[in-house]
């Protein structure tokens, strides 16, 4: 099976180009617009649903802002949120339905209707907060209209498909996906042989296969063994969670899930809303799905019945941190709460969550910036569900809804999180003090391939027992981190030494006391610190879809890859070989040299019969490695394993020849640091930025052009906060580190946040 990865480092910069315009930017709303000929479009598709055979209508056009679309499918979609007398039901777009074709890249648009939100932001915020610790989708608001009348606003829902699975679990599409979504709510397939269960509850069900077809929907072409195999795995054999299921990403998941008072998923009454993929190392890893009832809509804590009402505001804000433990009937919340470790790690991932959301409010500044997006386009929705003033109040408070889509009390937003986040914070296990983790250094900041460095880290506690540590390292996304005891070398000092391969490494730090528990990054394992591998020879930067940026002396516009040579003398390359499959030394250099300090094109195409440096080989936009291979001993001196890469945008080395890669505007054959991408305050400055660093608060001061937008992204290129026609932005809430603020959506500086 070839293999595709993507690869996640520390980048200072990512184009703002690219960001600007994203189909999926909060603070944007798209517009679609859909075009049937058939006046009776509603009940078609109303009997398509009703068939329950995933029939489409197909439209005659559809137009994604601005952009026209023809032979698209669309249908209705959705289970409690559909209703054959809604005038405004989800929305499934399959654009590519009869022809190959995207927007920006995106194939399925899955819209929601926010029938059960008052508020309309409750699954938004919720994905929003969930990225910053696992891969989640992202989402954002749309306009629809049918054939020119206004149908209302909907969520905009990035689907989890071949294209998400390929961007962020650096995978093809031979991988196994499961929807998690039972066919019956109530349990029970009744298949011979069988064990009844709950949900997509992952319980071992029996040795056929088939026991598990009424819990689960394959998106795969196989996969039914599998999902077998890890149930029998997680009830046979629960100590060894690790080696068939990604245990850092199940405990963000159910941090999150319990947090979020999520109870329209794995660890309510019904278990059910969220995918389980399957990844290059076997191993299954949870994808959180269905937000739209998070935040305590959703107020059943147990199965209803005689004896279960639905919780009451105290319940939910009350509502146990360890939901599930003990429970067989939840083998996820049963075998990693059994666990000291992992369940120490539980915590310290939902006090991360909580510090940087809740303690500090952002999550209410994020919610009313939110209400505020869709003001506009959810007052003139004649078909919403809920008033203006409902969805304004429940944002706070709790509102009482008689009859229709999710009657009864539902619970403010922050009424709830303010005291569950309180509530969770005053139980015992998170009042244990953590121990301390600072001063992380590495022998060798710029290591040579094959070499060993040493990391160390001062790691205290307040506690009389001394703390223990590991530290988790890999040298891909594609891989699965090697975790290795950091020695107490007294005075606090833990450290370990790692021998390194010819790429990057990633690595976190984990520090234990008998109580309680510490990662370094705190959002460790989604986030970890980068150690830039290189030697003399060095991939420089490479361009997976070349379509305007430079060509060929033929004139073609073909894949290419960089080369540079990081010494003051001139390298043969006879004998040396690039290659895009580990286990194949693909094409041979010629009798050629890259010069000192100098740069070397190799033209990635295919087609060695044209004059210059052309591979037999091409670069796969979704994400793949290339690898340098020496002329000696035949081993790799350099290796570079990337995701997908927009077109015409270059993948290079910041700082050049030696630094972690970053997407940013092409540097053909010259420096990497010239890109304007790595974008420091521009030449004419009619801004000033104040102060910088700062701690709360900074200023924009301008003498001539009026502020109209001031908007800061994180190093990654993702929008974080975006004011209009104001000079004072909070960054209170901010993590410590480099931001760009970009004003008037033209001029960018850099600042720093203590």
């Amino acid at each position: 099976m070839r293999k595709f990865y993507i690869i996640v480092i520390t980048i200072f910069w990512v184009s703002f180009t690219n960001a600007q315009n994203d189909f999926y930017d909060e603070n944007n709303i798209n517009t679609i617009e859909i075009f049937f000929s058939q006046s009776n479009w509603d009940q078609l598709m109303d009997n398509y649903y009703a068939s329950g055979n995933g029939d489409r209508l197909t439209a005659d056009s559809v137009i994604v802002n601005g952009i026209v679309f023809d032979s698209v499918g669309v249908k209705y979609k959705g289970n409690s949120s559909y209703n054959a007398n809604n005038a405004k039901n989800p929305l499934n777009i399959k654009l590519n339905h009869i022809k190959n074709q995207d927007y920006q890249g995106y194939y399925t648009l899955k819209l929601s209707n926010g029938d059960k939100d008052p508020t309309f932001v409750r699954e938004i915020l919720s994905y929003f907060i969930a990225r910053h610790y696992m891969q989640a989708p992202k989402a954002n608001y749309t306009k629809v209209y049918i054939n020119g009348n206004y149908i209302g606003l909907y969520g905009n829902i990035e689907s989890i498909n071949k294209k998400f699975v390929e961007e962020h679990f650096y995978s093809d599409d031979d991988n196994i996906l499961f929807k998690c979504n039972p066919s019956n709510l109530g349990g029970g397939g009744g298949t011979t042989g069988c064990s009844s269960g709950i949900g997509s509850s992952l319980e071992y069900l029996g040795p056929d296969s088939t026991c598990y077809e009424d819990y689960y929907e394959m998106q795969s072409d196989f996969g039914w063994e599998d999902m077998k195999n890890l149930t029998y795995e997680l009830d046979q054999n629960p100590n060894n969670i690790d080696q068939h299921f990604d245990v850092d990403r199940g405990l963000w998941f159910l941090a999150l899930s319990n947090l979020f008072v999520n109870l329209d998923s794995y660890i309510g009454p019904f278990c059910q809303n969220y995918y389980l993929f399957q990844d290059d190392n076997s191993r299954f890893l949870p994808v959180v799905w269905d937000f739209n009832e998070s935040f305590g809509h959703f107020s059943m804590i147990n199965t209803p019945g005689p004896g279960n009402p639905p919780a009451t505001t105290q319940d939910l804000q009350e509502m146990d941190p360890f939901l599930r433990d003990g429970d067989a009937t939840r083998p996820l919340c049963n075998i990693l709460f059994a666990d000291p470790t992992y369940r120490e790690m539980y915590v310290a991932h939902m006090k991360t969550i909580i510090e940087e959301f809740f303690d500090n409010n952002y999550y209410h500044q994020k919610a009313d910036s939110l209400h505020n997006t869709i003001s506009t386009a959810f007052q003139s929705d004649q078909n919403t569900f809920y008033t203006w003033s409902q969805a304004t109040q429940n944002i706070t408070t709790s509102i009482t809804i008689s009859g229709g889509p999710g009657g009864g009390s539902k619970v403010g937003i922050t009424e709830l999180m303010n005291a569950r986040t309180a509530y969770i914070l005053s139980q015992t296990e998170f009042q244990y003090p953590s121990p301390d983790i600072s001063n992380i250094s590495v022998s060798n900041a710029t290591p040579s391939p094959y070499s060993t460095i040493d990391i160390s880290a001062n790691i205290t506690s307040s506690t009389s027992v001394l703390p223990t540590a590991f530290l988790g390292y890999r040298n891909s996304s594609a891989e699965i981190f090697t975790k290795v005891p950091m020695i107490n070398q007294g005075g606090g000092t833990f450290s370990a030494s790692i021998n390194l391969g010819a790429s990057n490494v990633q690595y976190y730090i984990y520090a234990e006391n008998t109580d309680a528990a510490r990662f370094s990054p705190a959002r460790a394992e989604h986030e970890f610190y980068t150690i830039s591998v290189t030697g003399d020879l060095a991939i420089n930067e490479l361009m997976p879809v070349n379509t305007s940026t430079a060509s060929d002396q033929d004139g073609e516009y073909d894949d290419w890859i960089e080369l540079h040579n990081n010494t003051n003398s001139n390298i043969p390359l006879l004998g040396c070989y690039l290659s895009d499959n580990s286990n194949n030394l693909k094409w041979a250099f010629p009798d050629t040299f890259i010069a000192a300090n100098g740069y070397l094109i190799i033209w990635a195409d295919e087609n060695g019969s044209e004059a210059g440096l052309h591979a037999n080989f091409k670069l796969n936009g979704s994400g793949e490695q290339v690898a340098l291979y020496d002329s000696t001993n035949a081993i790799v001196v350099d290796e570079v394993i990337f995701g997908a890469i927009p077109a015409d945008m270059g993948y290079a080395r910041v700082p050049n020849g030696t630094g972690p890669f970053v997407i940013q505007d092409p540097t053909f054959n010259m420096n990497n640091e010239s890109s304007t991408a790595l974008v420091e305050d521009l030449p004419k400055n009619d801004f000033i930025l104040f102060p910088n660093p700062a701690t709360n608060t900074i200023f924009v001061k301008t003498s001539k052009e009026k502020l109209r937008t001031i908007t800061v992204y994180s190093i990654f290129g993702e929008k974080i906060i975006h004011e209009t026609h104001t000079n004072k932005i909070d960054i209170s809430h901010l993590k410590s580190g480099m931001y760009f603020i970009k004003i008037n959506n033209n001029q960018t500086i850099k600042f720093i946040k203590q």
